[in-house]
């Protein structure tokens, strides 16, 4: 459990969910972790956490933001070694794709797939230094099988691919770099997905969350956590998770 000692390790989508769990369980190997979320509740898991953990309000879908982000990390740390990007939204779910609105489309977009390129671009002069990680947190959901949301589906393929090419972009320049899928996770967002698919089926929301066995973000923490250390320096590509 000392794994990360001596790193300094950002983590995005770090308010809830898999983004939360790998906030507190890099800390707990060693780490320093600043938490980047738009949802102002990270400031209350980086209390939680204590210590060098720092919260950060961003948009990862906006440019001016990402980078205001980077500048910052740069000029109060000035060394990052990982960065575990976890940010990410679903919406449009169980919308056929000639009802799904434009705007729906472009915002789950412009959050999960252009979110993870910006991370990357201002990353990456940041990552070369340390000879760092970047871990893009993707899904099975259009990478192994479909999504309820064609949109959501489409930008974590979209996520999968861009990861891939950065391996081979990055790796030249001593970045390692994976995407994690993971499986039914038990986060807020996939509780409110299987509840919403209960109600519009005429199910039991509580039965349908309880038949699904979701796995703790916890588990899936430990994983990017792992992939965030040198101990996985002969690990290469993408990671499927239950």
């Amino acid at each position: 459990m000392s794994r990360l000692v001596g790193k300094t390790c950002l983590v995005t989508g770090a308010a809830s969910g898999i983004g939360r769990a790998t906030s507190f369980r890099c800390a707990a190997e060693g780490a320093r972790v600043l938490l980047a979320d738009c949802d102002r509740g990270g400031a209350a898991v980086a209390a939680e956490i204590g210590g060098d953990a720092r919260f950060y309000p961003v948009d990862v879908g906006d440019e001016p933001s990402v980078r205001a982000l980077f500048a910052a990390i740069e000029q109060e740390w000035g060394e990052l070694h990982a960065v575990i990007h976890a940010a990410g939204i679903l919406r449009g779910a169980f919308e056929p794709p000639d009802a799904l609105s434009l705007a729906t489309w472009e915002l789950v977009q412009r959050v999960n797939l252009t979110g993870s390129f910006l991370c990357a671009k201002y990353a990456t002069p940041l990552l070369e230094r340390t000879q760092g990680v970047l871990i893009l947190v993707g899904s099975g959901a259009g990478v192994r099988g479909g999504s309820s949301s064609v949109a959501y589906g489409a930008s974590k393929g979209g996520v999968h691919g861009l990861g891939m090419t950065l391996e081979r972009h990055l790796g030249a320049r001593g970045i390692r770099v994976h995407v994690v899928c993971p499986g039914g996770v038990d986060t807020p967002m996939k509780r409110q997905n299987l509840i919403d698919q209960a109600r519009a089926e005429g199910r039991d929301p509580a039965g349908a969350v309880a038949r699904a066995r979701l796995w703790p973000p916890e588990s899936i923490a430990a994983v990017l956590a792992f992939l965030a250390s040198d101990d996985a320096a002969a690990v290469i590509g993408t990671i499927h998770t239950r």
